[in-house]
């Protein structure tokens, strides 16, 4: 988190506290002489994940968030073709070279349907995290990474399993792990409240945050119930509509969720995360509606 705050004497410049946490973005005019803060801005900021782009190589990937006139993205380990800790510094290369702010960066997922694999989930998402600390993203989007035909003791060893070893790497490399909300269509486990609340009362230490997924959330009817029940936990929300397509307008609920996020005070990353039939007139159309929400 940055507070950037105007001094009381004009003739100095602006006073900025930081914190390594959400990255959020509040500015903050005050006396100092008093020690009052008033909140001036509550700042969202758009960004687009490279997962649309992720069957294209690298570096035309991150050319193409760029060329789209984004400043932030949420780097997709689907974009990656080998995932290890070598192609990481391509990457950094890459988003340094484009002038590119990594807000968050999406885990490799895999829906373990036995414990055999656990070994490979926790492989994969030690070395997300090492992009993720490389890349400089404060936030780690992750799934369950458990099947969701698996029996329920079973679903609680392995989420313990991974959890575990998954936890204590990302508080090593200051990095915050965020439970996205699944799709209903989706094999893994955690698509709606009750889902995700048995998922964090088994591997939550008090530090896990929150990825809400409008676009899942829709499809499954849990919009509202889930920004409710976790907006003091949310780190990132991911931007689409019904089955990833762009937005062509304005929704009624788009406008409902928007209004209470804006209640809520949520001032993280608002990222656009679409499928990849979609085209570059389509993502500048929804790009430039979410802007309208962001610039208020």
């Amino acid at each position: 988190m940055f507070l950037v705050v105007k001094n009381a004497n004009a003739e100095l410049p602006p006073i900025v506290f930081a914190t390594y946490h959400l990255e959020k973005v509040i500015f903050y005019e005050n006396s100092l002489s008093t020690g009052s803060f008033e909140r001036v801005v509550n700042n969202l900021r758009l960004s687009l994940s490279n997962g649309i782009f992720s069957k294209r190589p690298l570096a035309e990937n991150i050319a193409a968030v760029s060329r789209l006139g984004f400043e932030n993205l949420e780097f997709n380990m689907k974009s990656v073709a080998v995932e290890d800790d070598v192609s990481v510094y391509a990457a950094k290369r890459l988003v340094d070279a484009y002038g590119l702010k990594c807000l968050t960066l999406h885990a490799a997922t895999l829906h373990v349907k036995d414990e055999v694999e656990v070994h490979r989930v926790v492989y994969y998402g030690k070395i997300s995290l090492e992009f993720a600390r490389l890349l400089q993203a404060p936030v780690m989007v992750v799934h369950s990474n458990v099947a969701r035909k698996m029996p329920e003791a079973v679903i609680r060893v392995v989420l313990k399993r991974v959890f575990t070893e998954l936890s204590a790497y990302a508080k090593r490399l200051s990095v915050k792990l965020a439970l996205e909300n699944l799709s209903y269509a989706s094999s893994g486990y955690g698509k709606n409240v009750a889902e995700l609340e048995e998922i964090l009362g088994i591997v939550d230490d008090g530090a896990m945050g929150v990825t809400l997924d409008f676009c899942h959330a829709e499809a499954t009817g849990q919009t509202l119930s889930l920004l409710e029940k976790y907006r003091d936990r949310l780190c990132n929300v991911h931007m689409s509509n019904r089955a990833h397509k762009p937005f062509d307008f304005e929704t009624p609920m788009l406008k409902t969720f928007m209004a209470k996020l804006e209640d809520y005070g949520y001032s993280g990353p608002l990222t656009m995360e679409l499928s990849r039939k979609c085209t570059s007139e389509q993502i500048l159309k929804t790009k430039a509606i979410l802007e309208n929400f962001v610039n208020k």
